[in-house]
């Protein structure tokens, strides 16, 4: 494929609402805005709201807001998630967790930390992720952080707005080409696997498969912390057309989790990952 990126991208959109990050060791972050690259499918970062650039951006902005983005109810929110892992599978892929071990094993020993069976059914280019050990970081749904983004439309208008990661310790990405295949993706631990020595970094982790047809991805390194989901928002147009500091019932239009998840800005991509032409009715008149 000529952009294997896009593609992928692509798939894992459609089965998430969530966008793939290409290079998972690259940093996204919640509060980064930016586009989308139509060619690869990768984020066009351009700032973050959080930065003191943007903070000094924000001082002679024209719409005067006073807002002190150190405060402890505006920053990202962290959380752990409930699951140990997150399986990520587009159409025709049938993904099964086999195998999760949380034995205490003898210091110096090989367990599994977690075994997956991936199915492909090899009709159609499909693709598949598996986050280990996911944590979520979102943007608060506060109207002070929607007033801050509204003041700043010179900057943010048309951008697309980081509102979720999900980063992790381990992770691995599979593009299927075509090919009806069957596998499984080990992530081996050495040293115990519990959920509380794990947190404390004392496990060492290495993953390992069969032979995958197509693209093949991983990374496992209890030290680095991994970017492979994130969530891209808009605010909706009426949310712009509005004046800075109109009230009214922009409340309803403002909340973040109202705003619209961002769609792929390519057509619809054929088997090869090249955008398909949409015939236009009205144009061929």
């Amino acid at each position: 494929m000529k952009y294997a990126s896009r593609k992928f991208i692509d798939l894992i959109q459609g089965a998430t609402s969530k966008w793939a990050n290409w290079d998972p060791p690259k940093k996204i972050e919640v509060g980064d805005y930016g586009t989308i690259i139509n060619e690869t499918g990768e984020f066009d970062w351009e700032g973050n709201i959080y930065s003191p650039h943007f903070k000094e951006q924000l001082k002679s902005s024209k719409n005067k807001f006073d807002i002190d983005l150190a405060d402890p109810a505006l920053r990202p929110n962290e959380q752990e998630a409930k699951d140990d892992h997150i399986t990520v599978a587009s159409w025709g892929v049938t993904a099964k967790k086999a195998n999760a071990s949380t034995k205490v094993a003898v210091p110096g020993s090989v367990n599994v930390a977690l075994k997956v069976d991936l199915q492909f059914d090899g009709n159609k280019p499909a693709a598949a992720m598996v986050i280990h050990k996911p944590t979520y970081s979102s943007l608060p749904n506060d109207e002070r952080i929607t007033m801050l983004l509204k003041s700043m439309p010179d900057i943010l208008k048309g951008k697309y707005i980081v509102t979720e990661v999900i980063s992790c310790a381990a992770y691995m990405m599979h593009l299927s080409y075509q090919k009806a295949e069957k596998f499984s993706v080990t992530l081996q631990a050495l040293g115990p696997v519990t959920p509380f020595i794990n947190a404390g970094g004392s496990a060492s982790f290495s993953w390992s498969s069969e032979a995958a047809h197509g693209l093949y991805r991983q990374g496992c390194d209890p030290a680095v912390k991994y970017m492979p989901l994130y969530r891209l928002k808009k605010p909706r147009p009426k949310f712009w057309e509005l004046p800075f500091g109109h009230r009214g019932d922009e409340k309803s239009d403002d909340a973040i989790d109202r705003w619209e998840d961002v769609d792929p800005p390519w057509n619809p991509l054929d088997e090869e990952g090249e955008e398909q032409e949409i015939y236009d009715a009205v144009r061929c008149r």
